[in-house]
């Protein structure tokens, strides 16, 4: 099992013997990693966009929660020791919805992005999912990823861009690449969080650091409707 990060299914040898090797001891991440606490959103149906509802999970040299940004909503710096995994608010889906929207810049000078699991390659990737209340990171259904929500770290920098991604099972995957429309729903109608993973093009949670330069990520609106 891996438990950070969604593995890319493909058809070519090498891209699937990366999905098949887990990263070394990841059967012990159960028992060091702790699943995110259950945090009730104060609206249903609304992600918000105040700093204090965001999270910063599984990374290291980072700050436990995004700071203030006066182009934004909130920012975070992508580090140079340590690394950036998962950034996520708490999310209640009560009516039928269609639609993820994410509005965010990457402002960045001479940026060198480095995926951190070695399994992995680059570019570099940022990527909208949702998350199941109470998730225990065991199971695949937990955690399912916008397939077409990827952002190249570096492709389009210090530009605005909007994504918009349909709650419609054939564009999202779980934790094993799998999309399924029955499980899908079921996972979404149980969904705590909202919010994007970074990692590299295989292993789209295991996280990011910069090698060098500086660059920042920049949230201007997210919102699912």
């Amino acid at each position: 099992m891996n438990p950070l990060g969604r593995k890319l299914v493909g058809s070519v040898t090498a891209i699937t013997l990366a999905i098949l090797i887990c990263l070394p001891g990841c059967a012990n991440y159960a028992d060091v990693i702790s699943p995110p606490p259950n945090i009730q959103p104060l609206q249903p149906n609304v992600v918000s966009l105040d700093l204090q509802d965001w999270y910063i999970f599984y990374s290291a040299g980072m700050a436990a929660q995004p700071s203030p940004n006066v182009e934004g909503a909130w920012s975070f710096p992508f580090p140079t020791t340590g690394h950036v995994n998962y950034i996520q608010a708490p999310f209640n889906a009560t009516t039928v919805l269609h639609t993820v929207q994410i509005t965010f810049r990457v402002d960045s000078e001479a940026p060198q992005y480095e995926v951190i699991d070695p399994n992995d390659i680059l570019p570099a990737t940022v990527h909208i999912f949702f998350e199941q209340q109470n998730d225990d990171l065991s199971n695949p259904d937990g955690r399912w990823w916008a397939d077409t929500s990827a952002y190249n770290l570096g492709s389009h920098d210090n530009e605005t861009i909007t994504t918009i991604v349909p709650l419609d099972p054939s564009q999202w995957s779980n934790v094993n690449g799998v999309s399924d429309p029955q499980s899908f729903y079921a996972a979404f109608k149980n969904v705590g969080w909202m919010g994007v993973t970074c990692g590299g093009q295989y292993f789209w949670g295991h996280g990011v650091a910069l090698g060098s330069g500086v660059a920042s990520y920049i949230l201007a609106d997210f919102r699912v409707e």
